[in-house]
């Protein structure tokens, strides 16, 4: 009996050690299968690119007034099958062509030299600007938002139907100027930018957008409130907004041509406000032919305001002085030659001897190759960085 029991008690035990044994074989190859089937995070949900959308009647009208095809469907397309359009279509090809020439020169430049420094911009300003595109956009094309600003008048778009042979003519004259000789004159402007058929500065842009390989979204009048914010405007106002981008590209880029006289007497508060809210880190500027006006003191505001609130300043002599760039501790590249102003400016004011000087020296100054402002031969493009 006593053996019995003690077979049993042995018998027992070593189950009990073998139920140990197998529940912690269990419970290790739980925790291992714990391990194994953790929950791993889902990817992110990428949102998908959405492509601006082009404006099918504003689009037609720039192309036509630009002497580019259109689609059948195209409104317009009627008229660009007349003589008259064809014409027209053959003078802006021969004029471009020739602008062409100069605006790869520019972009050589850029890409070679310049990508870093524009590549930073969101917003540029160009002071003086009357309806000069090109230059602009060749040198800052990747800006979310850019500023021209000039005394010409707005002006509204024009539709399809309304473009006639009469509206060609004159529009033919009106680019005539920046295609032939890089900037717009402007004395001529008073006249080609207000009149029947061309009644500002827009339906200048909407050709110079077309022929760069821009799509039109939107032109839209705004307003400025009080505290320097954009506001849709009920009625034409002295600020256009245009909205456009490049085909197969996500980004669109809003232009805001300021019809405004930027003298000190006639600053318009409301614009200030609008540029005080600007990142001076992510703003440039940009000035070309502009008539030595930022030498005066009558612009000191307008001077002022580029030199405080842009950390890149791409000009030619016209801009803000050299004397002051080196006065407020800017790094100038210079590109080029100087030569005296064109005697049409009072010398007294638009001649730099400083500039002449550093140009003389010939240190580190380098090739330019186009035509950049006024003169033709000796012209002088000046990269100002703020330090």
């Amino acid at each position: 009996m006593k053996r019995s029991f003690l077979v049993f008690s042995m018998a027992l035990c070593l189950a009990v050690a073998l139920m140990g044994c197998g529940n912690k074989g269990n419970q290790a190859a739980a925790q291992v299968n714990t391990v194994d089937t953790v929950a791993q995070p889902e990817p992110e949900e990428v949102a998908p690119v959405v492509l601006p959308e082009l404006d099918p009647v504003l689009n037609a009208s720039a192309r036509i007034l630009a002497g580019l095809p259109v689609a059948e469907t195209d409104p317009g397309y009627a008229f660009t099958q007349t003589d008259a359009w064809k014409s027209h279509a053959a003078k802006l090809d021969k004029m471009w062509a020739n602008s062409k020439v100069t605006l790869d020169k520019a972009e050589a430049i850029r890409v070679n030299d310049l990508t870093d420094l524009t590549g930073k911009a969101k917003t540029v300003f160009y002071s003086f600007s009357g309806p000069d595109f090109p230059f602009m956009a060749t040198f800052f094309p990747n800006a979310e938002t850019y500023y021209m600003m000039a005394l010409e008048p707005a002006g509204s778009p024009i539709a399809p139907e309304g473009i006639t042979a009469k509206t060609c003519s004159k529009l033919e004259k009106a680019v005539g100027d920046l295609l032939r000789v890089s900037y717009f004159m402007t004395n001529s402007m008073a006249s080609d930018l207000n009149n029947v058929e061309i009644d500002g500065a827009v339906p200048i842009l909407m050709v110079l957008i077309a022929r760069m390989g821009y799509q039109i979204s939107a032109i839209e009048f705004q307003d400025l409130t009080a505290q320097g914010e954009w506001v849709a405007s009920e009625k034409q106002s002295p600020f256009a907004c245009i909205r456009y981008f490049r085909e197969g590209e996500a980004q669109e880029h809003t232009l805001y041509y300021l019809s405004t006289n930027i003298a000190n007497a006639q600053f318009d508060p409301r614009f200030q406000a609008n540029i005080d809210k600007l990142d001076p880190a992510t703003t440039a500027s940009f000035i070309k032919s502009a008539s030595y006006r930022l030498h005066h003191e009558h612009f000191s505001q307008m001077r002022n305001d580029l030199l405080n609130h842009s950390y890149l300043i791409i000009q030619d002599d016209t801009g803000v002085p050299y004397d002051i760039l080196l006065a407020q501790g800017w790094d100038v590249m210079l590109y080029g030659a100087y030569t005296d102003p064109v005697k049409i400016f009072d010398r007294e004011y638009s001649y730099q001897k400083s500039l002449r000087d550093a140009y003389a020296k010939g240190e580190n100054i380098r090739p330019l190759g186009f035509q950049f402002g006024y003169n033709r031969d000796k012209c002088s493009l000046m990269v100002c960085v703020k330090k």
